[in-house]
Parts: C-alpha cells; sequence; structure tokens
C-alpha cells in the first residue's frame, strides 16, 4: 500500500516550531530560581451548592496581580509585596467580594475558605450544559451541541451559552470541533467528528458542575487549547462537597422527567475518596409529536491520596444509555396544512404547527418513530497527579471510551417513497390541476396522509410475500457508527519563578470507527436482497456492479444482518506542546507551540461492485503532519482595568467522513487533500470595579483549505450523490459585549450581546459521487463566496435583570436575535446548472410570446435558488425564580424555576437548509426545509443537599 504524507508548509518552519518547543522545556532547569517575597493562599466556594468554584478571578488590587481558582478551588499568589492589601474575589454570576489582608513577610497567608454569593441563581445548569439534538441535514445525519457554551469568569460566556441556546447561537459561529473537552485532563473530542459527545454525560450534572474553562485561545494549564475555548471536567471525588444530593426536575422538552441522586464522601482522613451518581431522563412523549425519550446514567468513583495529598491516584467510570425518537426538519407547506388543525395557540391564533414531525405514523393504533437513536457509551478513565512541591504537578491519564451509536430509517426498494412530506404527496404539486389539489389539501387537514401509513407498508409487503417474491418493498434499516477509543494524556506544569510558569503536555489516541448497516426490522417480508436500487437501475443486466459484496453476491439478510457496506478506520493522532506564562506588575504574556502528527485510513470489509479494486481491504495511509502556534499579552491598567491582545495560527487535519468521497464504497479521497487551517486575533477590554464587570471584544478568524460534505438525491443524474467541497475559505469576524452592573447588593443587570458576521471568503471547489457508481469525480467550482453560513444567528443580545433578597432569587430576560441565514446547498452553486438561462437584460429581448414567458420563468426560478434566504430576526422573554431553603445540619433544599420563550412565539425559524433538487419549471415543489423554535419551555429543578 502507499502512503500519503501531507506536509503544512516548509520544513524550515516545522523545524523552528520544534526548536520552541526544545527551548520552551529545555529552559525550565536554567529558571528554577528561589521564589521571593511572600504567599498569600485561599479557597473559594459556591454558597449554594456547596461545592469548591473554579474560574473565579482573585486580584491583588494595590500590585495588579490577578489569578483563577483552580478546580477545587484554591490559588496561590508567591513572589507578592507584604503589607496591606485588598483582595477583589469576583466571579460571572457571583457578588463580587473584597477583602482587606494584611500580608505576612514571613511564612504563607491563609485567607482560608472564602464564600461567594450567587448574584443569579439556575440549579438546571451543569457545568457544559444540556443536550439539545438537531438534523443538519436531508439524510437524517445529526450532531450533538451544547446549549451551555462554558462556565468561568467571563460574564459573555457564562451568560451567552444558556440564553442563546434557543436561537441555535454557536460562540463566534464556530463549529463544536472548535472546542477542546476534556475530563480529568483527558482530551475526549473524538477522532471521527471532532467534537465532545454531550450524551456519554447525559443526567450526570451533579457530577459535572466542577471543572476550569479558558476562554478562546488562551494561556491554559491542562491544553494548548483551540479557538472556541478549553473545558476540564474535574470528576475526581476528591473535588466534591462531602454528602448527598437528591435532584429532581421536570420541563417540556425532548424529555419531561430527570432524576438524580449522587453521593460523595469527600477527602476521608485515611486519604479515600469515593462517589456515585445514579440518573435518569424520560418522557413517553416529548414536547414534539412522535419523539420519546429513554436514559438511565450510571457514574462511580473512586479515589485515593497519600503522601500528604503529593499523590493522587483516582479511577472514574460512568455510562448513559440512551434511547430516543427524532424530530424531522420539513417544509413550511407541510407545517400549515398540519397547523389548520391545531387553530389555538398558547397565547393566540396558530398559523401553522411549527413542530410538525413527519417521522412518525400510527401502526396498529400506537405511534411509531421511524428515526430512532440507540446509543450507550460506556467510559472508564485512569487518572493519577504528582504534586512533588507548591510549584509543580503532574497530571498522567489513560481513559477508554466506547461508543455504540445506531440511527434507524426507513428504507425501500422498488416502491413508492414512504415519507409523508415527499414533494409529490403535497398540494402544489397539483397546481395545474385545481380538484386534485384541493383533494390532496383536504386529507393533509384531516391528517390522512400528513403521517408515515406504517399499516400501508405492511401491506405491501404482505402482498409482495403472496405474489412470491419475498424479498421486502419497505423495511427499516439501523446506520451504525461505533466508535472505540483509548487516549493517554500527560500534563506537567511548573512554577519557574515568581513570574514564569511552564505547562506542557503530551497526547496520544487510537480510534477504531466501525460504519455498517444492519436489517432492523424486515417489516413482514421475508428477507432482504443485499443490491444497490439505483445501480440496478442504472445498470440493467450487469449482475457486478448492482452488488454490495461481490464476496457474497446475490446475497440474501435478515434482521440483525448486516447489509449495504461494511467498514473501518482506524486513527492514530500523536501531539506535544508547551507554553509559557509571563506575570509582572504591568504586563502579562504568553507564547508556545503544538507539533501534531495524524494518521487515517480505512479498511473495507465488503467487495463493493462499483469499486471492486478498491474498496475491499486496507487502503491508503493519509498522514497530516500539523503545527500551532499562539500567544498573547496583557497590560494591566490598573488592578481593575485591562487590555488584552490574543493571536493563534494552526493547521488541523482533515476528518476522514470528508476527505473520502465516498467512504461507504470505496477507499477514494479527494484529489487535493491536505490539513486545513485557521488564524485567529482578538482585542480585548476587561474591567472589574465593585459595581461594572465585564468584557468588550474585537476579534477575527479566518479559514481556508476546510472540507464539507453533504448529501442529497440529484434530480439532473437521477440519483443519490455525496458532494464532497474542498479549498474552501470563511472568515467569522464580529465584535462582543458582556457588562455586570451592581445597582446594590441585591440588584444587578446584565447587557450582553454580540454582532458578526460568518461567510464564506472564496468558491470551493466541489467533487461529486453517486452511491450506485454513475457519478464518478465530477468537479466543478461551486459559487459560494460571499455567502453566509447558516443556521447559527450573527447578531444576539440579551437585558437581564437580576433580584436577590433572603435567599430568593429573581431574574428577567429580554432577547432578540437576527441575521440567521439558510445553509446553502452546494448544487444549487454551479454554473453547469444554468447554461440555458438567460441573463435578466437580454429577456426583455426576445420577442413577445411563449418564448419570452418561459425564459423570464426560468430566470426567476434561477434566482429563487441561486439568492440564500434571511430568516426574520425576533426577540423572547426569559423569567427565573429561584430560593434557597437552609436547614439544621448542614442541610439544604433549593428550587428553581425558569421559563424561556414567555411569549410562546413558535414561528420563528432557528435553522434550515435548502434542498438538493433542482427545477426550473416547478422550484416550488423543492422548497427550503426549517427548523423552528420551541414555545414556551419551562424547566423545574429541586434539590436536597445533606
Amino acid at each position: 500500500m502507499m502512503t500519503h504524507i501531507h506536509f503544512t508548509g516548509q520544513t524550515t518552519r516545522i523545524r523552528r516550531l520544534l526548536c520552541l518547543l526544545l527551548i520552551l522545556t529545555g529552559f525550565a532547569p536554567g529558571l528554577l530560581a528561589q521564589d521571593g517575597g511572600a504567599r498569600l493562599v485561599g479557597q473559594v466556594m459556591d454558597e449554594v451548592s456547596g461545592d469548591f468554584a473554579s474560574g473565579v478571578t482573585i486580584t491583588l488590587i494595590g500590585q495588579n496581580k490577578t489569578i483563577s481558582s483552580a478546580a477545587d478551588g484554591t490559588f496561590l499568589f508567591s513572589g507578592i509585596t507584604p503589607g496591606e492589601e485588598t483582595v477583589s474575589v469576583s466571579g460571572a454570576g457571583y457578588v463580587t467580594k473584597e477583602i482587606a489582608v494584611r500580608i505576612s513577610s514571613q511564612g504563607v497567608t491563609d485567607l482560608g475558605v472564602i464564600i461567594l454569593q450567587p448574584s443569579s441563581f439556575d440549579e438546571g445548569q451543569s457545568y457544559v450544559g444540556e443536550l439539545s439534538d438537531i438534523e443538519v441535514s436531508e439524510d437524517g445525519d445529526d450532531q450533538q451541541m451544547s446549549t451551555s457554551i462554558v462556565f468561568s469568569n467571563d460574564v459573555f460566556l457564562k451568560k451567552a451559552g444558556y440564553r442563546f441556546s434557543q436561537f441555535s447561537y454557536k460562540i463566534r459561529g464556530y463549529d463544536n470541533r472548535y472546542q477542546e473537552r476534556y475530563i480529568n485532563g483527558i482530551n475526549f473530542n473524538d477522532l471521527v467528528r471532532g467534537v465532545f459527545n454531550y450524551a456519554a454525560i447525559g443526567a450526570l450534572n451533579d457530577l459535572t458542575r466542577n471543572g476550569n474553562s479558558v476562554n478562546y485561545h488562551g494561556e491554559s494549564d491542562f491544553s494548548f487549547g483551540d479557538i472556541g475555548g478549553s473545558q476540564n471536567i474535574d470528576m475526581c471525588p476528591s473535588t466534591y462537597r462531602r454528602g448527598g444530593k437528591l435532584t429532581l426536575s421536570g420541563t417540556n422538552r425532548n424529555y419531561y422527567l430527570r432524576g438524580m441522586f449522587s453521593y460523595t464522601t469527600g477527602l476521608m482522613d485515611n486519604g479515600w475518596a469515593f462517589s456515585g451518581l445514579l440518573g435518569g431522563r424520560y418522557s413517553h412523549e416529548g414536547v414534539v409529536e412522535g419523539t420519546f425519550y429513554r436514559n438511565l446514567s450510571l457514574s462511580l468513583g473512586a479515589e485515593k491520596q497519600w503522601d500528604g495529598g503529593r499523590h493522587s491516584l483516582s479511577l472514574v467510570a460512568f455510562v448513559s444509555p440512551v434511547e430516543r425518537g427524532q424530530q424531522g426538519a420539513s417544509v413550511d407547506q407541510a407545517v400549515y396544512l398540519v397547523g389548520h388543525r391545531n387553530p389555538a395557540s398558547f397565547w393566540g391564533v396558530n398559523e401553522g404547527l411549527y413542530s410538525y414531525n413527519p417521522n412518525w405514523g400510527y401502526q396498529n393504533g400506537k405511534k411509531r418513530n421511524a428515526r430512532v437513536v440507540t446509543a450507550w457509551d460506556p467510559t472508564a478513565i485512569l487518572s493519577y497527579s504528582w504534586k512533588p512541591d507548591e510549584k509543580t504537578d503532574w497530571t498522567t491519564g489513560l481513559a477508554f471510551h466506547y461508543n455504540r451509536y445506531g440511527r434507524t430509517g426507513l428504507n425501500w426498494y422498488n416502491g413508492p417513497d414512504p415519507r409523508p412530506d415527499y414533494y409529490r404527496y403535497l398540494p402544489e404539486y397539483y397546481r395545474d390541476s385545481p380538484f386534485a389539489k384541493d383533494l390532496v389539501t383536504y386529507l393533509w387537514q384531516t391528517g390522512q396522509v400528513s403521517q408515515i401509513n406504517w399499516d400501508k407498508l405492511y401491506e405491501v409487503n404482505d402482498l409482495n410475500n403472496r405474489a412470491g417474491s419475498g424479498s421486502a418493498v419497505y423495511m427499516v434499516e439501523e446506520r451504525r457508527n461505533d466508535l472505540m477509543e483509548t487516549t493517554l494524556n500527560s500534563t506537567f506544569n511548573r512554577d519557574l519563578s515568581p513570574h514564569v510558569k511552564l505547562s506542557a503536555g503530551v497526547g496520544y489516541k487510537y480510534a477504531r470507527a466501525h460504519h455498517f448497516k444492519t436489517v432492523d426490522d424486515l417489516m413482514g417480508a421475508k428477507y432482504l436482497l443485499d443490491v444497490d436500487k439505483f445501480a440496478e437501475r442504472d445498470f440493467p443486466g450487469d449482475p457486478v456492479t448492482i452488488q454490495n459484496d461481490l464476496n457474497r453476491p446475490g446475497r440474501r439478510v435478515w434482521e440483525g444482518d448486516v447489509f449495504g457496506y461494511d467498514y473501518l478506520y482506524r486513527i492514530h493522532n500523536a501531539d506535544i506542546w508547551a507554553q509559557q506564562k509571563h506575570t509582572y506588575s504591568t504586563v502579562d504574556f504568553y507564547y508556545g507551540a503544538r507539533l501534531g502528527l495524524n494518521a487515517v485510513r480505512r479498511e473495507g470489509l465488503m467487495r463493493n461492485g462499483r469499486y471492486p479494486d478498491a474498496s475491499f481491504g486496507k487502503g491508503d495511509l493519509h498522514t497530516f503532519f500539523t503545527y500551532e502556534g499562539k500567544g498573547g499579552v496583557t497590560y494591566k491598567i490598573d488592578g481593575r482595568h485591562f487590555l488584552s491582545a490574543n493571536a493563534s495560527i494552526q493547521s488541523r487535519p482533515q476528518l476522514a467522513d470528508d476527505f473520502y468521497v465516498s467512504p461507504d464504497i470505496t477507499d477514494a479521497v479527494v484529489s487535493d487533500l491536505k490539513p486545513s487551517m485557521d488564524a485567529n486575533v482578538d482585542l480585548n477590554y476587561v474591567f472589574s470595579t465593585p459595581q461594572f464587570t465585564g468584557r468588550v471584544s474585537l476579534f477575527q478568524t479566518w479559514f481556508w483549505n476546510n472540507m464539507d460534505k453533504v448529501a442529497y438525491y440529484n434530480d439532473l443524474q437521477s440519483t443519490f450523490i455525496l458532494h464532497t467541497l474542498y479549498d474552501m475559505n470563511k472568515i467569522h469576524r464580529g465584535v462582543e459585549l458582556g457588562v455586570n452592573y451592581a445597582v446594590t447588593s441585591a440588584l444587578n443587570l446584565d447587557f450582553i450581546g454580540t454582532f458578526s458576521e460568518y461567510y464564506f471568503s472564496n468558491n470551493p471547489m466541489g467533487v461529486m459521487n453517486s452511491t450506485n457508481g454513475k457519478v464518478v469525480n465530477l468537479e466543478e467550482e461551486v459559487l459560494m463566496k460571499d455567502l453566509y453560513v447558516g443556521g447559527v444567528p450573527q447578531a444576539v443580545g440579551t437585558f437581564g435583570i437580576n433580584y436577590f433578597i433572603d435567599y430568593w432569587f429573581l431574574s428577567a430576560n429580554f432577547n432578540a436575535f437576527g441575521r440567521n441565514h439558510i445553509s446553502p446547498a452546494p448544487i444549487r452553486r454551479l454554473k453547469s446548472n444554468y447554461t440555458g438561462i438567460v441573463p435578466e437584460d437580454q429577456i426583455a429581448l426576445l420577442p413577445a410570446g411563449a418564448a419570452r414567458d418561459d425564459a423570464q420563468k426560468k430566470y426567476d426560478a434561477f434566482k429563487e435558488m441561486t439568492t440564500q434566504e434571511r430568516f426574520a430576526p425576533g426577540f423572547t422573554i426569559d423569567l427565573s425564580v429561584g430560593k434557597i431553603f437552609y436547614l439544621p445540619g448542614r442541610r439544604q433544599v433549593n428550587f428553581n424555576f425558569s421559563v424561556q420563550n414567555l411569549l410562546n412565539r413558535r414561528d420563528y425559524i432557528t435553522g434550515g437548509f435548502e434542498q438538493g433538487r433542482i427545477n426550473f419549471l416547478t422550484p416550488w415543489n423543492f422548497g427550503n426545509k426549517y427548523y423552528y423554535m420551541q414555545g414556551v419551555n419551562f424547566f423545574l429543578n429541586a434539590s436536597y443537599l445533606f
């Protein structure tokens, strides 16, 4: 086999970066100067939860020194000037506390435990937030998003993730792969999709509250970081408060009931600490009709510390199996037709059923969803920490993670499309036949054709059995994407002097990703013939091309059997990084570099008839050598006002699912395979006074050599197409503002918002391949320059009022969003599709009559299909109330009730995509598909701590 190595720049540049890494680590022995000055230590605790508060900013006002609390709430200032000092302790969501202290010149001054009082309260959130599942493509692929981007000291980041989640907001428009997620110091971004799997910690919220975070691409002591920020969830048992916690939640989301019971021993006198949690989420039917949710979660942890805490060994294991029915996007025609049966909304008249779900139908009188996700992902983390002295810590961890992920869907062979919102089943398809249009409209509005007709599909299979064939016309398949990963991380931190800190690390990860399909339900048929239906149509009489597996031609499969495709990715990834931070009285700065090596190989387990020589066995090895550099500087105007600037540049390995043009059937990759690149710069003004806290930032990020893949049915080729885009460039830029104003100790106001633009800055190349072998490596430039990135609002803001009295927390938020666009379909931006279009200024020159009318009609269709839709802006109101009841014996009862979208605005579009179908004569048949905002969304949370 051949090996392809893809380098990211000149060899001399790589050598310089390698030298930088060696310099950073090699300087350590020479910089081990003796600490001068005094020391100040303390620990920060959240009054509500009793947990240690990480990411809180502690500032010595007189000396212009600032640090953040660690995962266990501790902080340490060394090399400081003794004498009178004012210590400011502040964090987003907390009332700022200032402490007058006299720092001793001898030994260590200990502030003890500092209790912070929350300025707002939402017990329903965890450190990483809740899981929101959305479909992002026409064939049902989905991705998982965090509704809470990061909890940190930053006002904007803490508030934006939660408040803007209802608008499908993403931090600076970045995809999830640009955010790094760690657990106990081990990276958990997977190597296939590049993202963190939030479902793995579903219903474990009470054990995911501790941790520390790095905003954007700043200096970090647990990772090199990324432009979207980094978070390290600390699940070591010794970091939790001692005692138990019972939590019950009710909501009208994908699930309506959540429960958790956790108990932790804290660190006992014998050096042991234990933790455990049992939780779950459930709904017989979620807020969207036809969906359901069943989830059970379990976590166990044990930790042993010895030698005065210098050594710590922990083992944490958790699992969170889930089964859930999915919602699908649909065209607005179906939404309004179904809404006719539901005229009344919560506050007034409803013009459409915006939660319409085409994925379900009745079978024997019971609702059945065709698209069901079944996943479970056991995880084990072994972590060792060594602190030989107060200036050094070294953490090494080993993690094993397995994710069984399956998604069902209808499949059919020589039968009509069973989807209820298929364009041929909608009234507009019969626009030229008023009687047929009225009849279909009536059937939709009376609910006779708006959902999947399961009984009819079973009947068709039964008739086929009686005819003697026995092969399934309709069946349910399960698409499996199973992933097994093993990860090793080691991170070293050392205070080289009172002013210099070194952080460095190495990591290795191996992934085995298995992609295949199984027969989930034959729906009464006797068997399924394992051939490609499109190949059979386009290559009649060819017994080779139609086979999905030439090693077993003409194979019949039954329920549970693998069919269609079966292949593996084996991915190896290694990196080494180092960074150094310098802290002085008026200026701080940091710099660092990372080198990485990524190797990917596909192994086919079937010999496909379309690619008999390039589908079976081990394929070529594709290797990416990547680099990254970053740096930043902070100028301290005084102890309360700061100016900072950060910059980074990095290369990344391409994702396997993107660069393999049709991995289900071939090892072929794009012709111009190279790593993706991005560069980022931001400028910030940060302020923290007793009354005003916040940040103003300008940012710009350049992306180039990006790749993306979309799948759709191509009408012009009459086959299913995988369209791979490469050499794609984007720019994300904007301004962010986050301010908190403490009017009094009981009343504070928030104003946060961003005005940005995320757009494609060039015309990428695209290569099309069909799954049936009819279209092979058809390349053409895709005209996407200046189109906006879709599915994310580029202008959002909120004004919040928070009031606290006698441990009652009241808040109200007024939110607004806009500049959100449809996700563009590449097939609509190819010149070759519009060669017959007469330019608008030449249409009037044509003779009056049918030719001119036809030219005008086609031009109008061309404009409609190539103009990117911008969704209407909107606003919502959120309310929240919470209360803490303190009981004897350090027990407490907390409750919180929050309502999002109080005005019940369900007509706001939060995302969607253009269909990959083109028809100049009837463009209305292939309108955009949308996702709408949920209506009134409530969350009731109560917990008992003992």
